[in-house]
Formats: structure tokens, sequence, C-alpha cells
């Protein structure tokens, strides 16, 4: 099935109405959300936040297993939010209010994760690229790089993927030579992963090395008078999807 290799930051063409909207309208419609899921001061605002997710999530087409998938590295943060709000009430002997505090604070990042996540998956990396950099460029005039800071995030997006397939390929081969990477402590398990770790830095590097390669034989040299194949156009959707998630997210802060 296409859904069973999804991992952080790839691409799922489902041709959905989310898909085929501006990527600067899904950035503004992100900045919103996030900036109102932060301040959010009770469980029927979260519980609210998960509703809307999930009709985001039903529009988008994705399969909620393939947003769950590509989520996987956030997990450890949430986790690791609710565990030191347990650790830190069992030492204020407030065990009971820390754990409802943690869950609280584990719901709020959960959804937050999973709205941040959408977008990569809806978005291929060269839309995003493009739409940071025509956000990003009013401050060119105080000399911010802006094209610059728009395609390593474009890039980064874009080799996410590939680095996290490459690393479980050379867990399985580690694995398949009798490696034991799940045994042991703490400092034992770090040090089976150098193995790991080794090989992966050589073709980050041998990556690193490919892609300088290729810009300089397209005579790549900045964003200054680059022409774009498929220019950004501006809709009514895009307007609408805006006004729709400010006034969703004013009326669930106010609930």
């Amino acid at each position: 099935m296409y859904f069973s290799n999804i991992s952080f930051g790839q691409y799922i063409p489902t041709g959905s109405f989310i898909h085929k909207l501006d990527p600067r309208a899904k950035l503004f419609s992100l900045l919103i959300i996030v900036s109102f899921i932060f301040p959010a001061k009770n469980f029927v605002q979260v519980c609210l936040w998960t509703a809307i997710l999930a009709g985001v999530v039903y529009v988008s087409k994705i399969s909620w297993l393939a947003l769950l998938k590509a989520a996987r590295p956030v997990f450890f943060l949430i986790a690791f939010a609710f565990i030191f709000n347990i650790i830190s009430g069992y030492f204020r002997n407030e065990l009971i209010q820390s754990f409802f505090i943690g869950l609280f604070t584990s719901m709020r990042l959960f959804v937050l994760m999973l709205f941040a996540v959408i977008l990569p998956l809806t978005t291929t990396p060269l839309e995003l690229s493009d739409g940071l950099d025509n956000l990003l460029r009013p401050l060119e005039k105080i000399k911010f790089p802006a094209h610059e800071c728009a395609m390593m995030i474009g890039m980064a997006l874009r080799f996410i993927p590939l680095l996290m397939h490459e690393t479980d390929k050379i867990i399985r081969a580690q694995l398949s030579r009798g490696a034991r990477l799940d045994q042991g402590n703490l400092f034992q398990k770090i040090k089976s992963f150098f193995p790991v770790l080794i090989p992966l830095f050589i073709i980050i590097f041998r990556r690193a090395d490919e892609i300088a390669t290729a810009m300089e034989a397209r005579g790549y040299d900045g964003g200054e008078g680059r022409t774009r194949r498929r220019p950004l156009i501006w809709k009514f959707k895009d307007t609408l999807v805006i006004l729709i998630s400010v006034l969703i997210s004013v009326i669930i802060f106010f609930s």
C-alpha cells in the first residue's frame, strides 16, 4: 500500500482541495492555527481543535495511519512533556494534578504537531520553498537572505524522507549482521548506534556534494532574477480559507 512507508516531510499526492491551495494560504492558516492552539486553556478547546484537525484530515484525503506514521519523530517530544510533568508533580506531592496538566499539555502538543505535519504532506517541497520565498521577500530590504533561507527549508523537507529511508536501510543491514542495537544499558545503546551514524554521515556528505555539483552545473547563483515554472497564483479560495481559519480560531479561543 502507498501509505505503508510514509515518513516525516514526505508529500502524498491525493489531489484534494487542500493540495490545490496556494502554499502561502496554507502557511498563513497554519500560523494562525498554531498561534491560537498555544494559548488553549482547557480540555474543551483542545477537543474542539481535535475535531477541526479530523475535518482537515478528511478533506485532505490522507489516512490517519499515514499521518501518524509521518508524525512519529514528534512522539518522543510529546511523551517527554508528559513524563516531565509527572515527575515534577511527584516531587511536589501533586501527582494527580500534574497528571492532568501533563495530559493536557501532551494533547495540545499532539494536535499542534499534527497540524504542522499536514503541511508537508499536502504541499510539495518546491511549493513550500516558493511560498516561503514570496512571504519572506519583504525582509530582503533589511539584507535578510529570504531566497536562500526558503531554499534550505525546501531542501531539508525534500531530503528528510530520503535520509530516514537510508537510516532504516543501514539499521536493517546492521541487524542482519547480528548487531544488537536495542540491548544493554543507555550508554551501550548509544555506543551500538555508532555503526549506524558513521555511514549515515557519509551518505549525507555525499548527497550534499551531489547537490552542490548539480547546482553549479546549472549555473545557480542565487535567487535574483530567478523565474518559476509554475508561478504562484492567489485565488478567492485561498482568501476564504484564511478567513475561515481566523473565524474558527477566534470562536474556539472564546469558547
